[in-house]
C-alpha cells in the first residue's frame, strides 16, 4: 500500500508526499530495529539472571563438597594416626577397634562435581553472560584448575591397595556398612558432617578374621610405613582444599553482596 502510494505521488509530483511516505519507511524500519534490539537485550539480561543464579547455586553446592571432604579428611586422619599410634606402641587398642580404625584411614570422601552451569556457559561462548567480574573469574578458576585430581587423589594410594589385599571381602562388606560415611548423605546438609566419619561403630561376628587382620597389621611394618604416607598426603590436601574453599567463600559472598544492593 505504502509502495502504491509512492508511485502515484511520483507519477502526480508530489514531492511532499514522496519525502513523507519515505520518513514513513524508513522510521517504521528503525522503530522495528530497535523494538528488535530492546527485545533482544531483555532476553539477554534475562538469560544473564538466569545462569549467574545457577552459577551461584552450583557454586555453592561444590563449597559444600569442599568442606565435606576437608571434613572427612580431618577424620581420616585422626582415625589413620590412633591406628598407627597402636601399631608402633604408642596407643592400646583392640583387634577390632585397629582394624576399624585402618579401614577408616584408607577411607575417602567423593561426591561428582557439579559444573553443568559453567560447561553450558562455556559451549555456547557466554561466560560473559556472568557480568560479576570476580564472581566469573573465580569460576574460571575453580572449573579450570586441578581440583578433579585433587578430590580423586586421595582414593588411589598405596595404604587404601595395601589394606584391601588383606581384609576379606565379607569383613570390608560390614566394615562399609557400619563404619563408613552415610551414603545417602544431601549435598548442602552442614549438619551431617558432624562426627562424619568418628562415630561410634562395632561389628557383631567375624572375632577370627578380625584377629588374624590384626595380626597382619601388627606383624608387617609396611602397614605402618604406608599409614604414615596416608596421614601426610592427607595432611597435604588439606592446604589446596583451604584454598578453594576460601576462593568460593569470598566469590558468593560478593556475588550476594551485589545482589543485595541492586
Amino acid at each position: 500500500m505504502i509502495l502504491a502510494r509512492i508511485t502515484r505521488a511520483v507519477r502526480e509530483q508530489n514531492w511532499f508526499a514522496v519525502v513523507l511516505e519515505f520518513i514513513i519507511v524508513i522510521a517504521g524500519v528503525v522503530i522495528g530495529f530497535q523494538i528488535t534490539a530492546w527485545n533482544g537485550e531483555r532476553a539477554e539480561r534475562v538469560r544473564a539472571e538466569t545462569m549467574m543464579a545457577r552459577l551461584a547455586d552450583d557454586l555453592e553446592a561444590e563449597r559444600w563438597r569442599i568442606t565435606a571432604t576437608s571434613l572427612y579428611s580431618e577424620d581420616v586422619v585422626a582415625e589413620a594416626q590412633e591406628a598407627l599410634d597402636a601399631l608402633e606402641g604408642r596407643r592400646d587398642l583392640t583387634d577390632e577397634e585397629l582394624v576399624i580404625k585402618a579401614f577408616r584411614g584408607s577411607q575417602y570422601f567423593w561426591a561428582g562435581v557439579i559444573r553443568p552451569t559453567y560447561d553450558e556457559l562455556v559451549a555456547g561462548g557466554e561466560i560473559d553472560l556472568i557480568r560479576h567480574g570476580p564472581f566469573r573469574e573465580a569460576a574460571i578458576e575453580y572449573y579450570n584448575s586441578s581440583q578433579r585430581s585433587l578430590f580423586s587423589e586421595l582414593g588411589n594410594t598405596p595404604y587404601r591397595d595395601a589394606f584391601r589385599q588383606i581384609v576379606p571381602p565379607a569383613l570390608h562388606r560390614v566394615l562399609v556398612a557400619n563404619c563408613a560415611e552415610d551414603p545417602n548423605i544431601t549435598i548442602g546438609d552442614y549438619e551431617a558432617l558432624d562426627n562424619f566419619l568418628t562415630f561410634p561403630c562395632e561389628i557383631n561376628g567375624f572375632e577370627e578374621e578380625i584377629a588374624t587382620l590384626a595380626d597382619r597389621l601388627r606383624g608387617d611394618q609396611r602397614f605402618a610405613d604406608l599409614l604414615r604416607g596416608r596421614i601426610i598426603e592427607a595432611d597435604q590436601s588439606q592446604i589446596n582444599l583451604l584454598y578453594f574453599e576460601e576462593l568460593l567463600g569470598r566469590a558468593l559472598a560478593d556475588f550476594a553482596a551485589s545482589r543485595a544492593v541492586q
